[in-house]
């Protein structure tokens, strides 16, 4: 009763003192209201000690939202994406989603019409403010309004090269990457035909105007593996275009394509010869990892490989040569044996062997660790041999999102 009173009171008041802003607003009232771009007819907002309000129900309309008016207690209330707001006029707090906002000034009424702070509401409903004070507009759009585009642009061309030029001025990872070096321009053109590649946004959380975060799928099928990914990737607009400021994987699955046997065999029938080159060359190749004879591990390595982990090297002069003959054989007790080997895919300059790798290695207490993963070998020809390009594990198949009792885990919680 007590606050139905003091309401009730306020109301008459600001009703009687506002008299005196009329001049105020009368001064500002060609302000035009735009959402989204469209004009919004008879909403005005008006400027008073610097600050922009707008009046509420007309204001809230223009967003969508519904909004209630309690005449007992004087409270209004409405509900801004799935979170209550209420406030009550000549008070000087909001509250919104168990938060409480604190106004520099009490909540106006002018005109018998109650304003809110228009920038306050609108971050709240996450539409980011442009007012153009020359031609007296102000300008609502959702974050992220019309940034759809360019987003997809970023992920797919970081999915293509994982360019450290795509991070953000403060990414961890950009200090662990040359900056000089073109990663999209020298991007490897395959032989190997991508028979499907899609890039979908499955959720997008904007933060703020210039900050995301979003969960990605990827789907890329090639002749020889089709690959499924699941990223989050937080990014921020940062001068004048998206950039990656973290990331994770959450999921990653793959399998081989259904028509595999069919090129296998297609290959064993007509290129007989030719496949057993690849195979002698990539066993020649693994003979030489377990005997750590450097040249020819050198010998069989794609040299396209090499020169890339130059130019790529944060510490001058280094090499790939001057790592492994340093830093990796020494202490290496790693053995490989290829098993079931079969070339699954042969082209003029590429192929693709699919095996089993028997890995193992010493263990501290004598004996040795052993483990037995599926694999793809990428090869590539050059100087007169078939080369080792690259080597993918098949058995390498994750899920984050789920916990270890199969329940779905939030996306963000990453």
């Amino acid at each position: 009763m007590i606050r139905k009173f003091l309401v009730s009171l306020l109301s008459f008041c600001l009703l009687v003192t506002t008299q005196h802003l009329i001049g105020v607003a009368s001064a500002d009232k060609s302000i035009q209201l735009y959402v989204n771009n469209v004009k919004i007819a008879g909403v005005h907002p008006i400027v008073m000690s610097g600050v922009m309000y707008a009046p509420y129900r007309s204001f809230f309309s223009a967003l969508g939202y519904k909004v209630a008016y309690d005449p007992g207690t004087g409270q209004i209330s409405g509900v801004i994406n799935g979170a209550e707001i209420q406030f009550w006029a000549g008070e000087d707090i909001i509250e919104y989603d168990d938060a409480i906002y604190y106004l520099d000034n009490t909540i106006p009424v002018i005109n018998g019409h109650v304003y809110l702070p228009l920038r306050l509401i609108s971050n709240l409903a996450k539409y980011s403010v442009n007012y153009d004070k020359s031609s007296l507009t102000v300008n609502l759009k959702p974050y992220g309004y019309g940034e759809e585009s360019a987003i997809i642009d970023l992920l797919t061309k970081y999915y293509k090269t994982y360019s450290p030029l795509l991070y953000t001025f403060d990414n961890l990872k950009r200090r662990y990457m040359n900056l000089e070096y073109d990663y999209e321009a020298n991007q490897p053109v395959s032989e190997i035909t991508v028979r499907d590649f899609k890039v979908t946004i499955d959720r997008i959380k904007y933060t703020s105007a210039s900050e995301a975060r979003v969960q990605v799928t990827y789907i890329k099928n090639t002749e020889v593996l089709n690959q499924s990914d699941v990223y989050i990737f937080d990014i921020r607009y940062e001068r004048g275009q998206w950039k990656i400021a973290d990331e994770a994987s959450v999921y990653s699955h793959t399998e081989l394509p259904e028509d595999i046997d069919k090129q296998a065999a297609s290959i064993m029938k007509n290129r007989y010869d030719e496949q057993n080159e690849v195979l002698s060359d990539l066993r020649t190749y693994y003979q030489a990892l377990n005997e750590k004879n450097l040249d020819l591990i050198i010998q069989y390595t794609d040299p396209t490989f090499i020169q890339q982990w130059k130019d790529k090297s944060l510490f001058g002069d280094g090499s790939w040569e001057d790592f492994m003959r340093e830093e990796i054989l020494p202490f290496s007790s790693e053995r490989r044996i290829l098993l079931n080997e079969r070339v699954v895919y042969l082209g003029d300059k590429e192929a693709v062997v699919q095996c089993k790798l028997d890995f193992s290695i010493d263990k501290k207490d004598g004996g040795r660790d052993n483990r037995v993963s599926e694999d793809l070998i990428y090869l590539k020809y050059a100087n007169g041999h078939w080369t080792i390009s690259d080597d993918f594990d098949l058995d390498l198949d994750f899920d984050k999102r789920v916990d270890s009792e199969g329940n779905t885990v939030g996306w963000y919680n990453y």
